[in-house]
């Protein structure tokens, strides 16, 4: 080995050992002069020490690769390098673009959530709280709720306690049920039980959730020892990104991180395997690393590229598995409701009649983007919404013969 190469390997091992004592050395700096949360000065220390010692390491394979020998190994080294060199060039351009265009948009915030982990549902409401959650835009209130949660954590809705409730209505669903934007006295639950006072309702849904966290829910066999009467009628309010819920898009994981149900089919059975964080443990690391690219947020660029029909009957899988658990658990049965939609809602409607679910399709009842339907600025319903579906859904269901009574 030549003096120089010598010298080349003595600078990249004192560069690398340098930047570990120097990374440690803040840690420890964070750990007992700081708040121990990583940050140094507004840096977060350990990922920025991290990435130059990847960078370093890269630097050093594609040094040792040019100095090689082979011609393959000089030109796949350089190749490599290269690749790498523009990817960090158009990261660094698509972030100067996010930043201007965050610079000329609304500022869109809140709200907050008060939540805890589960080893069920992946993530719940605090249990026996009261939560406010407020949306702004610009610094200005686009709406300010205040929810109470139950010992059980779900949302409790104000029910008139004079009448005689012998049945039960459980709702089941994701923020457009739990009621995001509305107060508890303005969701759908509340309002079932105000127009038809022989229901008591129970909220069983919440930021977030889809088909997968009923079912792991029912499979729990929690509900029954919630639900006190002796019968009743249940509602599970399907949108159309529930889909990519169920499957676990990247979009979805930046939402949940992976803490949610895993349901997916081996050869025609539904197997739940964890949450996708623990039962995809190898793309939740991919995931992870996606989320951070600029080039992706820039071009709204998720995974999968497609959803395809596929992806629609492993949703409809799970519905119809929640439904036989329901009727198993209850004796009567889960209706799926279609929830007002501007895109074609035929293909889960078809799948899920295909098997033996029940379905209820209020997709072209209002135009879910109307200014009266719609909270500015937010895509859940407004009070009226809610309004407007549940008197439709009463008036549907006391038809004769749609439900026994």
């Amino acid at each position: 080995m030549q003096l120089k190469d010598i010298k080349i390997h003595r600078f990249f091992f004192i560069l690398l050992v340098g930047s570990v004592l120097i990374s440690v050395g803040l840690i420890l700096l964070d750990v007992f002069r700081g708040d121990a949360n990583g940050i140094v000065g507004g840096y977060d220390v350990v990922s920025a020490c991290f990435k130059f010692q990847v960078f370093a390491l890269l630097v050093y394979a594609f040094v040792l690769g040019f100095k090689s020998k082979l011609k393959f190994i000089q030109n796949l080294s350089v190749s490599v390098f290269m690749v790498f060199i523009t990817i960090l060039l158009l990261e660094l351009i698509a972030g100067f673009v996010l930043k201007r265009m965050a610079a000329n948009s609304p500022k869109i915030e809140g709200p907050t959530h008060s939540m805890v982990m589960d080893d069920v549902l992946g993530y719940k409401p605090t249990p026996n709280e009261s939560h406010t959650g407020v949306r702004t835009k610009d610094g200005q209130i686009i709406y300010k709720i205040t929810y109470q949660t139950d010992a059980n954590s779900l949302r409790i809705t104000p029910v008139d306690s004079s009448k005689i409730r012998n049945r039960y209505a459980q709702f089941f669903g994701c923020s457009m049920t739990f009621g995001e934007g509305v107060q508890s006295n303005e969701t759908l639950p509340y309002y079932f039980a105000k127009f038809d006072s022989t229901y008591k309702p129970y909220n069983f849904a919440y930021s977030g959730y889809g088909p997968h966290q009923m079912l792991a829910r029912l499979q729990s066999n929690s509900v029954p020892g919630i639900v006190k009467e002796k019968g009743g009628i249940g509602f599970y309010i399907y949108i159309g990104d529930h889909v990519n819920r169920v499957i676990g898009t990247l979009t979805n994981y930046s939402y949940n991180g992976g803490n949610a149900p895993y349901y997916h089919k081996v050869g025609n059975e539904l197997k739940h395997d964890g949450t996708f964080l623990s039962g995809r443990r190898l793309r939740s690391t991919i995931f992870n690393i996606m989320l951070k690219s600029n080039i992706l947020k820039l071009f709204k660029i998720g995974y999968p590229f497609r959803i395809g029909e596929q992806d629609y009957a492993l949703t409809a899988d799970v519905m119809a598995e929640s439904a036989r658990e329901y009727k198993k658990q209850f004796g009567n049965d889960n209706y799926v409701i279609i929830y007002p939609t501007t895109n074609d809602s035929s293909l889960i409607i078809r799948l899920l009649k295909e098997r033996g679910v029940k379905v209820i399709d209020y997709s072209k009842l209002f135009n879910p983007l109307d200014s009266k339907y719609a909270i500015p600025y937010d895509e859940h319903p407004t009070a009226l919404a809610n309004q407007i579906l549940i008197k439709q859904l009463l008036k549907d269901i006391v038809k004769p013969g749609f439900m026994s009574k």
